[in-house]
């Protein structure tokens, strides 16, 4: 038996007229692409482009992964190549602030989960970079907060460790189908 992909990787990423914009949407589907693999070699599911189940917020969640009653969110980033470290809650690429990944937005959005869905054990959500072309990349003394960063390549190790192979609680299903935004 095999796992279900709901949503489409990226689809909702806004203003692609920015080179940004257009960045992001590269790493959110090529993150969607490699999750997708997992549905079919697992019974976990995977969800792509949801709402955070509150008012006001206009942020999305890339990702999600479920199996059993397990919840993992992950976040994809497409970054420069570089060194990445935080010291005293301020993060860096090389000697160059990077203000983008001491955002809280991650602890956020696993609260409105976990509360949006009682039942469910909502993992520490994981921050998957990659970089955004050849060059040496390191996450491994990044601190982004209520956040795990992992370097794209250790994704589905973390997965495979952290949700287990089981098909999704159909209350999961029920609680996370109306907060997609594509389908």
């Amino acid at each position: 038996m095999s796992g279900t992909v709901y949503g489409i990787a990226g689809g909702s990423v806004e203003d692609l007229g920015t080179d940004a914009a257009k960045t992001g949407r590269a790493g959110e589907e090529s993150t969607g692409r490699v999750l997708d693999r997992i549905t079919v070699e697992s019974q976990r599911d995977v969800w792509h482009d949801l709402d955070v189940p509150a008012r006001g917020v206009k942020a999305n969640i890339d990702h999600i992964v479920t199996g059993g009653t397990v919840a993992l969110i992950i976040d994809a980033k497409r970054w420069r190549p570089g060194f990445y470290w935080t010291l005293d809650g301020t993060s860096f690429r090389w000697l160059s602030k990077v203000e983008h990944a001491d955002r809280a937005t991650m602890a956020m959005i696993q609260q409105r989960i976990a509360a949006h869905i009682p039942r469910a054990l909502v993992r520490r959500p994981v921050v998957s970079v990659e970089a955004s072309r050849d060059g040496w990349l390191s996450v491994t003394f990044l601190h982004i907060p209520g956040a795990d960063a992992i370097r794209a390549q250790a994704l589905l190790r973390r997965i495979r460790s952290r949700v287990p192979d089981e098909p999704t609680d159909p209350d999961l299903t029920a609680a996370l189908y109306p907060l997609l935004r594509s389908s």
